[in-house]
């Protein structure tokens, strides 16, 4: 058995229903000498996996035991370690997420996997285009919380020329007779409104090329990074809505790689700040005409129902215990049981497969005093 380091979420194994399925969370240390203790801690996990299994599950996992093991020893494993990694197995596979923010270490086994840091990292630091436009040329990248990286573009696409060739605007001329045979020949508007038509034209290629080949597939965010002429220009015309309403107004050749990524990291976090306080708006809205509730009994119901839009949770809350999907029923229990999990975690999965949203929140962006909140659709 191999491990396989996943960026995508959710990934096909956790849909395959086997039961019992491992979760381990390691809080890493990136910084020498402390993260010399990660492996410690990771075996340390492993010891409370073990523990909770009974002998014939316990020879079930043998060949992810044997993994984990050499996971343990494997120097390069931990030398790549981000913030946390979530490490996720069944008795036939096993996925690694490297996370960019801290959680807390955490073994479970139960009957689904725990999922909300993993909720928690994808919803901060997501997965986006990026447009660099200039007025004959963009580029295009795809972008995440572990990099940047260009989507090549045919220079047919991606310039002026390329687009316009032959239908670039001439310039208007007229003639005037002088006497005899001479003639004058005047130009009607300059280069200047020449230039403009151009880039209007290129401009309009531009936004039906990335809506129609990127933008209406991924349904991502999409970040413009452009002088602040070019993005007021393109602005004006483009019919992407998925163009995020703050960009980066610098010219694109002026930023290295690196200094993209974290300007276009600044956006999506301010992004993600902003609608989590239009979020705490909808719930209280919500919530005083009876279409949202904080009150766990009758949310477990809701999501029986198919009625919840948006499951709040507070993160790093763990509540062992099981979650009835078709009655509603929440039942009480310790972690140390492999047939429990985390009550919270069930939920989350139950919105998600019927197509609701869950927000993974600090304690102080929850809309309510209490770990848990949702807005119903009706």
């Amino acid at each position: 058995m191999k491990y396989q380091i996943i960026k995508e979420f959710p990934h096909p194994m956790m849909e395959k229903g086997k039961r019992p399925v491992i979760s381990i969370y390691v809080d890493t240390n990136i910084k020498k000498p402390d993260r010399l203790e990660n492996p410690i801690r990771f075996k340390n996990l492993v010891k409370e996996v073990q523990a909770s299994l009974k002998d014939k599950e316990f020879k079930r996992f043998k060949d992810l035991f044997l993994l984990f093991k050499e996971m343990e020893e494997d120097a390069l494993f931990w030398e790549g370690a981000t913030e946390s990694m979530a490490i996720l197995g069944d008795e036939e596979e096993c996925i690694v997420y490297k996370l960019p923010v801290n959680v807390k270490s955490l073994a479970i086994v139960s009957d689904s996997y725990y999922i909300k840091p993993i909720l928690r990292s994808f919803q901060s630091y997501g997965h986006y285009h990026v447009l660099g436009l200039n007025r004959d040329n963009f580029v295009l990248f795809e972008a995440d919380r572990y990099g940047i990286h260009a989507i090549p573009v045919d220079e047919k696409d991606s310039t002026m020329e390329g687009v316009l060739g032959t239908e670039k605007t001439a310039p208007h001329l007229s003639v005037a007779s002088v006497g005899g045979d001479q003639s004058l020949y005047h130009g009607h508007g300059g280069a200047k409104d020449e230039q403009k038509v151009d880039q209007e034209k290129f401009f309009r290629y531009v936004d039906s090329f990335v809506l129609e080949q990127y933008s209406k597939i991924a349904k991502i965010p999409l970040i413009l990074v452009g002088l602040d002429e070019h993005q007021g220009d393109f602005r004006k015309l483009t019919k992407n809505a998925f163009l995020i309403e703050e960009g980066i107004k610098v010219d694109i050749d002026a930023l290295d790689k690196k200094s993209l990524h974290e300007k276009v990291q600044d956006v999506m976090e301010g992004l993600f700040k902003n609608q989590l306080k239009e979020r705490m708006a909808i719930f209280g809205e919500a919530h005083a005409k009876d279409q949202g509730s904080d009150d766990l009994v009758q949310i477990g119901k809701a999501i029986t129902e198919g009625r919840v839009a948006t499951l709040y949770l507070e993160e790093n809350k763990v509540h062992p215990g099981q979650f009835d999907s078709t009655l509603g029923g929440i039942t009480q229990g310790e972690l140390e049981n492999p047939k429990v999990g985390d009550v919270y975690d069930d939920m989350a999965e139950v919105v998600l497969s019927r197509g609701g949203e869950v927000l993974i929140l600090e304690k102080e962006d929850m809309p309510t005093e209490r770990d848990i909140a949702a807005v119903y659709r009706y």
